[in-house]
């Protein structure tokens, strides 16, 4: 037998567990949309969800960031789901992979590939909105990490009892808009429709517009004459007196602003002065938002002889769509130039860490940087940020002689 003189460390074959990302979408699946109408005087559904169920698959995904393939769903490996009716009332479960059916009208898929898939056999009602909210989990057997998705839908359900107006508004529930590459003039427009016919003009039509405030409070439009509405330029008012659209200057919405209009038609008696609950309802929501910017700089040359005082730098900047022209983005962002020195770091115990400090140089779309031997010229883009509207002390709006609000930038276009 040979004689062992030494022997190695051991070292444990492991495999490394994947770091997922994870996507949870409920699609609808068929023709039966999440939207019904209802008719009070033939208390009747279209479509009727007893006869043929709005069915809704809730799409589960991970995303493994080292595989290049298309992800596929995951819910046949999930390790449990519930499905939950949410109205004002509270939150109820009606399914699970445990029992297909806890409610009746509601019946879940519990295996398969479609596991998780929900059938919706019960109507909506109009005075109890409901959202149907899907859990579901799933636990990585190597990593021990517990994975949760959740995902909501709404159940929408119109009353078209007695021409029931229809309320269009030309704008998503959502809008990021673009400073660098969106004109900043938004007009929103409404129409009033009962059936077929445009009733927005009609004199037994009312229209409110609201502004949405921090808070959740509202807060009526009726002209641009005010310091609340300074971002309104235009407003736009039918034969009948009612506004039919607004026209809004987003460069001067902040960080975001809401809408929300109500309307309703009246054939008969008087025409409300204020909205009723079951009136025609529609929301927007318009967000200041700059995708993802890539910074370099180009300069006049960087290994120099040592008697050269500066090196001339251009910011160029640019998004998914191309480099963009500095008069473009100069408005709206802020070139700030910073020279970096480098240095070491060491611990008592004896670690060194590499440090560095930021030295601000100066601003603009073009710097000469001074040239220091050693030293490394870093490029920093600055949003200049929304324009407010500028208050004194009390609170009080500022305006100029004339009569304009006065805003300005966190940041304005003559710094830097």
């Amino acid at each position: 037998m040979a004689k062992e003189l030494t022997v190695s460390r051991d070292i444990m074959m492991e495999v490394q567990p994947t770091a997922y990302s994870q996507t949870c979408e409920i699609e609808i699946v068929g023709n039966i949309v999440n939207r019904q109408q209802y008719d009070g005087v033939e208390q009747a559904y279209s479509p009727d969800y007893t006869i043929r169920p709005c069915v809704l698959f809730p799409a589960c995904s991970l995303i493994d960031p080292d595989n290049p393939n298309e992800t596929g769903t995951c819910n046949a490996e999930l390790d449990s789901f519930k499905w939950s009716e949410v109205t004002a009332d509270g939150i109820t479960v009606v399914a699970s992979n445990e029992t297909a059916s806890i409610v009746s009208g509601y019946e879940a898929v519990t295996s398969g590939s479609q596991r998780g898939t929900l059938n919706v056999r019960k109507n909506s009602s109009v005075s109890t909105p409901r959202t149907m909210r899907f859990e579901g989990t799933w636990i990585d057997p190597q990593s021990g990490y517990k994975y949760t998705f959740i995902c909501n839908k709404s159940m929408y359900v119109e009353d078209v009892t007695n021409a029931r107006a229809e309320l269009m508004l030309d704008s998503a529930p959502t809008v990021e808009w673009n400073p660098l590459r969106h004109g900043n003039s938004k007009k929103l427009t409404v129409k009033v429709m009962v059936g077929v016919t445009d009733k927005t003009a009609d004199e037994k039509t009312k229209i409110w517009w609201y502004r949405l405030l921090d808070g959740g409070t509202r807060q009526l439009i009726t002209s641009v004459d005010d310091a609340d509405g300074y971002e309104l330029t235009d407003v736009t008012k039918g034969d009948n007196g009612q506004v039919s659209s607004i026209t809004i200057d987003c460069d001067l919405i902040g960080e975001g602003i809401g809408y929300e209009v109500r309307a309703c038609y009246v054939p008969t008696g008087d025409v409300p002065t204020a909205p009723r609950d079951g009136d025609a309802r529609k929301v927007t929501y318009i967000k200041r938002s700059i995708p993802p910017l890539a910074a370099k700089f180009i300069g006049s040359g960087f290994g120099v002889s040592a008697d050269v005082g500066g090196i001339a730098c251009q910011a160029v900047v640019s998004d998914n769509k191309g480099d963009m022209d500095k008069d473009v983005w100069n408005g709206v962002l802020r070139a700030k130039w910073q020279r970096i020195t480098y240095g070491r770091k060491t611990s008592k115990d004896g670690t060194t860490t590499m440090t560095q400090s930021a030295e601000t140089l100066g601003y603009g779309p073009t710097f000469v940087c001074p040239f220091a031997a050693q030293k490394t010229i870093r490029l920093v883009i600055e949003d200049r940020g929304p324009y407010n509207l500028v208050v004194d002390d009390d609170g009080n709006a500022l305006v100029t002689e004339s009569g304009e609000y006065i805003v300005a930038r966190e940041i304005d276009e003559t710094n830097g």
